[in-house]
């Protein structure tokens, strides 16, 4: 029987004749990696960090100590807007002096995009980050990642100074217009007051009163609505049972005292139950009261229909006297608010040109600060030529070439073992005749 040791036997065999594809192939890949580490051009990376210190900056369109909170995190967050822009790309690209292989469009378009993917940046805190570059020379990746911080800072310094000047101009326009507005009010005299209130329907405690009973009377006739209904549903139900005894069951849960005809429904529903208790269905009274008790609860629903018309008429009654309070009591919020309008107007326009005079000092104050806004950024870190480049890995390119060099040679191993017809012994030959002779090596 063929067993583990043989086969461990014959592998041990198949190494042994197969020794240099096994040696030489993993040598192979391995100089084959060794010569794409020295084709392959080191890439060199360089680090600047910045910090965006809060600014206490005066913002007229937000309270103070929000204002002074949302300086650094707005820097922040246009990092990547400005780097990786088109513009800054071309500024970069002429700073480095990287176009000199550049003939068409096409080819400055594929240089701005290789010059986007040397280009890293990450957030270390909330209020400071990193900017790298990676080029093949060291001194040009220290001096991209410098050149990108810096025209980073000059960029949202210029912006914020732009917006400043925006704020300033507009607040000193609402200025000159509430100034307008103002000298019109002062001119104007404050008329028809009285004549507005004497105009108005009813007072306002009146009309409360008034909606508060029609309410009360609406949840009354609501309720009895829901009560009809419910009657009707039950009435219905009974009509609609297969047999008398399920019938009955739904009576039983009316308030027949006070229905129509409940009171005498009520009598044969008792002299109904008693009877049941003593005899079958098929007594001749028992049937007698059932189709007489099916009459009267026959003549039922008309009645309880008539009545939930009648309650949804009262209804839409109440919602239309509802609908006229209410329209009452808007028109006399609307006078009273127009007539209090009228007679504040002057002073509230003299509060908002009060106000506004405030803000627009506070925005002067502000473009003035931002003015020396450069002192909020913070360079920790300068960018430096590094010595060691970043790429290749010349380790994970050897361990990857001798890996797969091991792998290949296992298996052309294994292959040429397969093909192999060479007959070495007994167990080789596929035919089952006895062995008449052996010839030895030498």
């Amino acid at each position: 029987m063929y067993e583990i040791k043989d086969v461990a036997r014959d592998m041990k065999a198949a190494a042994k004749r197969r020794r240099w594809l096994l040696i030489l192939t993993p040598i192979l890949f391995l100089m084959a990696a060794m010569v794409a580490i020295y084709f392959i051009e080191p890439k060199y990376q360089s680090t600047t960090t910045i910090l965006v210190q809060k600014d206490e900056t005066l913002n007229p369109l937000v309270l103070y100590e929000i204002a002074v909170h949302i300086a650094a995190e707005d820097r922040i967050q246009s990092l990547n807007e400005i780097i990786y822009s088109r513009s800054t790309m071309t500024i970069l690209i002429d700073s480095l002096k990287l176009d000199s292989q550049v003939r068409n469009e096409g080819d400055k378009q594929q240089l701005i995009a290789n010059t986007q993917n040397n280009i890293g940046t990450r957030l270390r805190a909330s209020d400071s980050f990193e900017i790298s570059y990676y080029d093949t020379d060291p001194v040009r990746a220290r001096d991209g990642a410098n050149f990108l911080a810096n025209h980073f800072i000059e960029s949202k310094l210029r912006m914020e100074s732009r917006r400043h000047e925006e704020t300033v101009k507009f607040f000193s326009n609402k200025l000159a217009e509430l100034e307008t507005i103002v000298e019109n009010q002062r001119n104007q005299t404050v008329s028809s007051t009285s004549d507005r209130m004497r105009n108005m329907p009813s007072t306002s405690e009146a009309l409360q009163d008034r909606l508060q009973s029609i309410n009360s009377q609406s949840d009354s006739i609501e309720w009895q609505l829901l009560q009809e209904e419910e009657k009707l549903a039950t009435l219905r139900s009974f009509q609609n049972a297969p047999n008398a005894d399920q019938g009955m069951n739904h009576l039983y849960r009316l308030p027949l005292s006070d229905m129509q005809f409940g009171d005498e429904l009520h009598l044969l529903l008792n002299e109904y139950d008693n009877l049941r208790r003593q005899y079958t269905g098929s007594y001749p009274r028992l049937r007698t009261l059932a189709e007489q008790i099916k009459q009267v609860a026959n003549r039922m629903p008309s009645n309880l229909t008539t009545k939930i018309a009648r309650l949804n008429s009262q209804k839409e009654d109440l919602n239309l006297q509802r609908q006229q309070v209410v329209g009452d009591m808007q028109l006399y919020f609307i006078d009273a608010q127009r007539a209090s309008s009228q007679e504040s107007d002057f002073s509230i326009y003299e509060g908002l040109q009060a106000e506004m005079r405030v803000k627009v000092e506070q925005a002067k104050m502000t473009r003035d600060i931002g003015m020396r806004a450069a002192d909020q950024f913070i360079v920790l870190d300068s960018a430096v030529a590094s010595e060691k480049p970043v790429s290749p890995n010349k380790a994970l390119i050897l361990g990857i070439g001798l890996l797969f060099g091991l792998v290949l040679g296992v298996v052309a191993s294994a292959v040429a073992e397969a093909m192999d017809t060479t007959i070495r012994d007994e167990t080789d030959i596929p035919f089952n005749k006895p062995i008449i002779a052996y010839l030895q090596n030498g």
